[in-house]
């Protein structure tokens, strides 16, 4: 009786343990998918913010400076109220809008299936969330600059024609009160594509940082 009792625990434990292993090596095996699967993913992610990087440093941001530069321009003249021929061209960069934001197609794949909280490089992936919560909130500026040349600027022209027309340029003074209203309308503009590009500038630092870290990511990996 006493020998099958031991016979008895000896497979119990050995059942135990069979499934306690079968169990950590299903773990490591799904682990090590999950792992496969986001470094996969981080050469995606990668290639994506150097595009962005790129596109950032070498085209958005100088751009949009130039056009700034031009609507300062514009101002400036308005409010001298002189209507010159060199004041023509600076009133049309106002609607000329050039808005960005990643795309980040690849990270918010990971994000929305809820990948990304498997990977336990915690400050990796608080960057890749910060990167996608800052691209985000340039979306949104983006939507705020139409909107507020839709609401705003484009009723501004609509109410005063002239300043479509070459002839106007040619007649010398533009009233007072066009000129008040114009400043305040144009300069709160200006000083929100002030602020866009700040955020251009932030992302760009965001950006070669994240694509720094994902580097070191890819190569530890490679390994």
């Amino acid at each position: 009786m006493k020998s099958n009792w031991k016979d008895h625990l000896i497979n119990f434990v050995a059942v135990i343990l069979g499934v306690s292993l079968a169990f950590v090596i299903s773990s490591r095996s799904e682990e090590a998918k999950i792992e496969k699967e986001f470094s996969l993913s981080a050469m995606a992610i990668l290639n994506e913010i150097n595009e962005d990087v790129v596109t950032f440093e070498e085209y958005q941001i100088p751009d949009n400076k130039e056009k700034l530069k031009q609507m300062q321009i514009a101002v400036s003249l308005l409010s001298k109220g002189i209507a010159s021929d060199s004041l023509q061209p600076y009133m049309m960069s106002f609607f000329d809008i050039n808005n960005y934001a990643p795309t980040n197609i690849t990270l918010s794949s990971l994000i929305s299936s809820g990948k990304l909280d498997l990977i336990d490089d915690f400050s990796l992936k608080s960057m890749l969330l910060s990167y996608q919560n800052f691209s985000e909130e340039l979306v949104a500026q983006g939507d705020f600059q139409v909107d507020y040349l839709m609401d705003r600027i484009l009723p501004w022209y609509i109410d005063h024609p002239e300043f479509l027309t070459d002839e106007f340029y040619n007649e010398g003074k533009i009233e007072e009160a066009v000129v008040l209203e114009a400043s305040i309308i144009f300069s709160f503009y200006l000083s929100f594509l002030e602020g866009k590009i700040a955020k251009y500038d932030e992302a760009l630092e965001q950006g070669k940082l994240l694509k720094d870290r994902l580097e070191k990511y890819n190569k530890i990996n490679s390994q």
